[in-house]
């Protein structure tokens, strides 16, 4: 016998009872125990109680798998009936690899279907991507440098604009990012090919 279940065995039918109607209180192994203990003493359950017990354990379950994931991913669902916005993990990756200009036009479209203005987070992208090439140029800022100061940008970008105009507790699906990186294949490849030419 567990050392849970043999405490279990010694508490009375009213504190048991107080296990399986207070489910969030307690761990689920304690609320199935306590259960099993009622039922062996043969103790007579509120109708619906059970089905109650598994709903709030279900639910549980659910609110910690939650609260296990990165902060950005816990408003993404699957639910068909919530709107579909480029992520912020999509954001993110593509400010980092391709400019916060770029990852501002991924963040104005998901403006742009609730409604708010696209502008201030364009301009914001662009004003933000020329500090950062006029920075680089003038302290010959290259490599990791330049990823940091990246995500430091979209990161701001959040801050300022993801929370008031989108909503930080708004759930969503996630937009699939085959049109903006189409765009950025279309855009970048050719640059860098100049790039890599103009280096020979």
């Amino acid at each position: 016998m567990s050392a849970l279940k043999k405490i279990l065995s010694a508490k009375t039918d009213h504190e048991l009872m107080f296990y399986v109607q207070n489910v969030r209180k307690h761990t689920e192994e304690a609320v199935r125990l306590a259960l099993a203990e009622l039922q062996n003493r043969k103790v007579i359950l509120p109708e619906g109680l059970l089905a109650d017990i598994e709903n709030q354990l279900e639910a549980n379950k659910t609110n910690k798998e939650k609260e296990n994931l990165p902060a950005w991913k816990q408003n993404v669902v699957l639910d068909l009936d919530v709107p579909m916005y480029y992520s912020k993990t999509a954001i993110y990756i593509f400010s980092i690899l391709f400019s916060v200009f770029f990852g501002s036009f991924m963040l104005a479209a998901n403006c742009k279907d609730l409604g708010k203005p696209r502008w201030p987070v364009v301009l914001f992208g662009l004003l933000y991507s020329l500090f950062t090439l006029s920075i680089s140029e003038y302290i010959n800022l290259s490599g990791p440098y330049t990823y940091i100061m990246a995500a430091f940008g979209v990161l701001m970008m959040y801050e300022f604009f993801w929370g008031r105009f989108i909503g930080n507790d708004r759930k969503f699906r996630k937009k699939p990012i085959w049109k903006p990186l189409i765009i950025a294949v279309i855009i970048f490849i050719p640059l860098f090919v100049l790039i890599y030419y103009r280096k020979l």
